[in-house]
């Protein structure tokens, strides 16, 4: 992640006890590798589809990150949060805004997820895609906020 990418906001569930590191990590390669099918092993053995990694950065956060499309619908299936958000103040839209992802931005926009929120430096996932030249991602954004 980048330094603005910093984290905060999302816990694991409160009916949930605590991970282990060593299952948070297992989870976090899966995220990051695109390994799908273990990412829904670890979330049926009882992990939050929005699980803290640090920072409030969840597996969504990171799928974005790293461009794990399926990851992404996988986590979008199981109920994860868009508005999550980490300690800077970003959520999936900012993420995806940051990462150019056109699918990704189309996936997110079609499941509903808010281009309102700021971060800690005040930006919308609107003006991160302006200020980070993403013209593709910034055409999406303003269409859909046309149609909000």
């Amino acid at each position: 992640m980048t330094k603005e990418t910093g984290g905060n906001g999302c816990q694991q569930g409160k009916n949930t006890p605590p991970a282990s590191q060593e299952s948070l990590e297992a989870l976090r390669e899966a995220v990051l590798d695109g390994r799908v099918a273990e990412v829904e092993k670890l979330l049926d053995d009882g992990l939050p589809v929005d699980t803290d990694f640090g920072s409030g950065a969840t597996p969504m956060h990171m799928a974005i990150q790293e461009s794990q499309v399926e990851v992404v619908k996988t986590l979008l299936a199981r109920g994860a949060d868009l508005a999550s958000v980490t300690r800077a103040g970003w959520t999936p839209a900012h993420m995806v805004a940051l990462t150019n992802n056109v699918e990704i931005a189309q996936i997110l926009l079609a499941a509903g997820v808010s281009l309102t929120a700021t971060n800690s430096n005040g930006h919308t996932p609107l003006d991160l895609a302006r200020l980070h030249n993403r013209s593709e991602i910034l055409g999406l954004f303003k269409k859909a906020g046309k149609r909000a």
